[in-house]
């Protein structure tokens, strides 16, 4: 039992790191995937073209690909501006999965219908007042579930930031590993850890679409049409 409670207190430590890394990241994506939505549903041709091309492009690679390159490539550079490896994860995570997030809210912007704009320019308002009295207030809940969705991604996605060096979960465990040659147990234990912190987000996702579904006067789905629906938009955010 000693060795168990040794085992979590290093872990939890490792555990600690995650969840800091994930609230950076997704605090900082959720700022700029809002700003690239924007820019997507802009009226000016060249900002449409940039969110496009930035989702496209950070959309096509991969996050374990990204970090090491700019981890080992920029690495001297990072350094001297005093940029650790736990801000250029979340440089990396941020980025990426900005790319992912600015397409579901722009999913959620265009969900208004057309006639809501005309409306609001039938009294005179222009495009950043439609946009900030109009559209976002009916997109922002449809939008939350979606957040707390890409909150558990990030979570499991920081694993992938251990190879650069970042003291999370993953590199702790696998430290430990080094250290213990009991692979099995201390996974078991890790899995264990995850499953603590994601099952509740889970839940207040699930309460929260639920919550929105009434608000907006919309039958709340089936855990069958909720699965179907997190399916598709995965297909349509990774063929897009």
């Amino acid at each position: 039992m000693s060795e168990l409670a040794g085992w979590l207190a290093i872990l939890v430590a490792g555990l600690v790191v995650t969840i800091e890394l994930a609230a950076w990241t997704l605090v900082l994506s959720i700022a700029l995937s809002s700003l690239i939505a924007m820019m997507s549903i802009s009226p000016l041709a060249p900002l449409r073209g940039f969110a496009r091309l930035y989702v496209d492009v950070f959309r096509s690679i991969p996050i374990l690909a990204l970090a090491i390159s700019v981890y080992y490539g920029l690495g001297e550079t990072l350094t001297s501006l005093g940029i650790t490896p736990f801000g250029t994860a979340v440089g990396v995570l941020t980025v990426i999965e900005s790319a992912y997030l600015a397409e579901l809210y722009r999913g959620s912007l265009e969900s208004i219908r057309r006639a809501q704009w005309d409306a609001a320019s039938s009294v005179g308002l222009g495009w950043l007042a439609t946009v900030r009295h109009v559209i976002l207030p009916q997109s922002l809940p449809p939008a939350i579930p979606v957040t707390l969705n890409m909150a558990i991604a990030i979570i499991k996605d920081s694993s992938l930031v251990s190879l650069i060096a970042v003291s999370e979960i993953t590199l702790v465990a696998n430290q430990l590993i080094a250290e213990t040659f009991k692979p099995i147990q201390v996974y078991g234990l890790v899995a264990i850890l995850y499953l603590l912190l994601i099952l509740p987000l889970s839940q207040a996702s699930r309460l929260i679409e639920i919550a929105v579904a009434r608000r907006l006067g919309i039958r709340p789905r089936t855990d069958e049409e909720r699965a179907m629906r997190r399916l598709s938009a995965v297909g349509d955010v990774k063929a897009g």
